[in-house]
């Protein structure tokens, strides 16, 4: 049952991404006058990603803290840890708008990354000197009022476990005093594992929000990515311990 699911499921992504580019794009060419930052071809793929999810409607989504979302001027970094092909659908589904920063190899991917360019998504070189570069270009979007989000573990886990944090995040905050909000993300490693296409019928998605984090409370880098790093590992215990608890 769950091969045919997925199948299908994968069909039915298939077939939205050409339709959804396609409007995107052509969003960007008549409003890049008016809309520098392309908030307008970004609601389209933010769209896009929560089909994804809603699609499913046994993939059961549980919101943590939503009154500490709030979109305005200047924006923020919102991070969250990537444990699944999932994660960014399941966060689409926030009632706020961001960007993401993503890694360059994602923009090579036809179709996928041509709606990712689309909507300004920010690609990043990792592990290059460009990376600090790309990273600048969140600057003007957040001033604007649209948050740039990151997964900064740069790679889904492998195995459902957190991993050590990157500091690119970290230095972006320091270096323009724009806080970071830590969003923690459960379940969606349990619904596709990596390196498989098959995915589970049913599922519990958490998604808890926590406050803002701010640069000037911290000496060092480190010790602001360890404090937040934390703050996540914590809440993801937290999650699972309410997930364990739920079905009994």
């Amino acid at each position: 049952m769950n091969k045919l699911f997925s199948a299908l499921l994968w069909l039915a992504y298939g077939l939205s991404f050409i339709p959804s580019f396609l409007f995107a794009f052509l969003i960007r060419i008549f409003t890049f006058m008016f809309d520098p930052h392309h908030r307008l071809p970004n609601a389209v793929m933010m769209f896009f990603g929560k089909s994804i999810i809603v699609l499913n409607p046994l993939w059961k989504r549980h919101y943590h803290n939503l009154e500490k979302l709030t979109d305005g001027k200047p924006g923020m970094i919102r991070i969250a840890n990537h444990q699944s092909f999932l994660d960014m659908p399941l966060l689409a589904t926030l009632p706020v708008n961001m960007k993401w920063v993503s890694k360059k190899e994602l923009f090579k991917i036809p179709i996928v990354g041509w709606l990712m360019y689309s909507a300004g998504h920010i690609s990043v070189d990792r592990g290059s000197k460009g990376a600090a570069k790309s990273l600048l270009k969140m600057k003007a979007p957040i001033k604007d009022g649209t948050s740039v989000m990151i997964f900064p573990e740069g790679t889904r886990t492998r195995d459902g476990n957190l991993k050590p944090f990157k500091k690119g995040a970290f230095h972006a905050s320091i270096d323009n005093q724009f806080p970071i909000q830590p969003l923690v993300v459960e379940g969606t490693f349990d619904c596709i594992k990596p390196d498989t296409w098959e995915m589970n019928l049913r599922g519990d998605l958490h998604v808890s929000v926590l406050d803002p984090v701010y640069p000037a409370d911290f000496d060092s880098v480190n010790t602001y990515a360890a404090h937040v790093h934390q703050l996540v590992s914590e809440e993801l215990t937290r999650l699972r311990k309410l997930k364990a608890s739920d079905k009994r």
